[in-house]
């Protein structure tokens, strides 16, 4: 049987191990978790381990921070390996550690994928008989070698007729002209006369190939200007979100969501309110991103945030953003940025902030997370939560603005307002 083992180190350096008992094991700051470990970047259930047989899962519990698996961010339920270790939130880490019960256990059981390579290296039989390590088993085993001299006799004389019609030729055999140099001296690039195809009777036809770009040929991606409003939408919001999250490279809308971004966006398309506000931003650029920077938020999403705010209405977009700065510090530190998931979830939850409710939402996600089968992930996001009506009609709305503003704040002219694009 195996026995899995935590060694942990807390922020403040204090160390310690413990041993992961029953089918059901959690890590947090709250005194009901199984290991208590005191910090305030941990969520009060932070990290769920489970056991099947002799393998263990780890589970993100919607924790406020995220968690970290091996330096990378841990998103879906994962298996544990020998070694293998975690980063809570930067509240505690965590190294996982298997102990075997040698009774019962198997050379391998419970190691690392690395480790069973190396014990199965290692493992080697020892009776089987040697065999020829060049020949057939049948040769090895006394098959008449003489039966192979014919052939190879054959093919010695095939060559060496070959190399004498060669050389009585003056070795001007010529198979096929080759349009193909394997390797040539660098030359002046302004003498291009090797590379000039040679002129016959038949005059030669030329394909014109689209310069410096990776696009294939006979693409079907139409050009920018020929997108359609929901495909600009979705190339936009892919640009925003990405601005916006700490590390989502990948971020994206899908068809639905973009759909429904692209109904508020119509509302506000051609908006001179709109476009004042974009350069408004513009023209504070430097101080929203050094206001953004001291609330350790991204400064495309503070902006956006501020503009959504103002909505349709001409105004101040660093004053505005100034006003809501503590707010969104405060639910960044419940909620996170790491995912452009989460900073919809931060806008969504800006009233409730602005009520002085910092951990409503919080609190909300991490008993969703226990009730529903999809992942952590799945259930982190505005559109999950709209679909199963735990976020009112406003804070839904609110997000959507904050989405359409950000979109077209990344290409206003595609969007018909006469501004320049806002890139923080």
């Amino acid at each position: 049987m195996a026995e899995l083992w935590i060694n942990y180190k807390d922020e403040n350096g204090e160390s310690g191990r413990s041993r992961v008992e029953g089918d059901r094991f959690t890590i947090g700051r709250h005194s009901s978790c199984d290991l208590v470990i005191s910090s305030s970047k941990l969520s009060r259930e932070h990290l769920l381990i489970e056991r099947s047989d002799d393998r263990f899962f780890i589970t993100d519990q919607a924790s406020s921070n995220g968690t970290e698996l091996n330096e990378r961010p841990l998103l879906d339920r994962t298996e544990i390996m020998n070694g293998d270790r975690a980063d809570l939130g930067g509240g505690a880490d965590l190294e996982f550690e298997f102990v075997w019960d040698n009774s019962g256990a198997n050379a391998g059981d419970g190691l690392g994928s690395a480790d069973q390579a190396a014990v199965q290296a290692a493992t080697v039989t020892v009776d089987a008989p040697p065999q020829s390590a060049n020949l057939p088993s049948n040769i090895a085993a006394g098959f008449p070698l003489w039966l192979l001299i014919g052939p190879l006799a054959a093919i010695f004389i095939l060559v060496i007729v070959v190399g004498i019609l060669y050389i009585f030729s003056g070795g001007t055999t010529t198979i096929a002209e080759s349009p193909i140099r394997t390797s040539r001296t660098p030359r002046d690039p302004s003498d291009d006369s090797d590379d000039k195809p040679k002129q016959t009777g038949t005059p030669t036809s030329t394909i014109s190939l689209p310069s410096e770009t990776n696009e294939p040929l006979n693409s079907s991606t139409p050009p920018p200007a020929n997108l359609s409003d929901t495909a600009k939408v979705e190339k936009s919001a892919a640009s925003f979100l990405r601005r916006i999250a700490r590390n989502d490279p990948t971020a994206f809308l899908t068809s639905e969501q973009s759909s429904k971004v692209n109904s508020r966006i119509k509302q506000l398309s051609g908006s001179p309110a709109v476009a004042a506000n974009i350069e408004s931003a513009r023209r504070s650029a430097a101080q929203l991103k050094s206001l953004a920077a001291s609330k350790n938020l991204k400064p495309q999403f503070l902006a956006a945030a501020a503009m959504a705010k103002l909505g349709n209405s001409r105004g101040d977009v660093l004053q505005t953003a100034q006003s809501m700065a503590d707010v969104l510090d405060k639910l960044h530190t419940q909620i996170g940025d790491e995912l452009s998931d989460d900073c919809l979830l931060m806008v969504a939850a800006l009233d409730q902030g602005q009520r002085g409710d910092f951990m409503g939402l919080r609190n909300m996600l991490q008993d969703l997370t226990n009730k529903f089968p999809e992942s952590p992930r799945a259930v982190r996001t505005v559109w999950f939560l709209q679909k199963q009506n735990k976020i009112s009609s406003a804070e839904f709305d609110f997000a959507i603005e904050f989405l359409a503003i950000g979109v077209i704040s990344q290409s206003p002219k595609d969007f018909g307002l006469n501004a320049e694009p806002l890139i923080l």
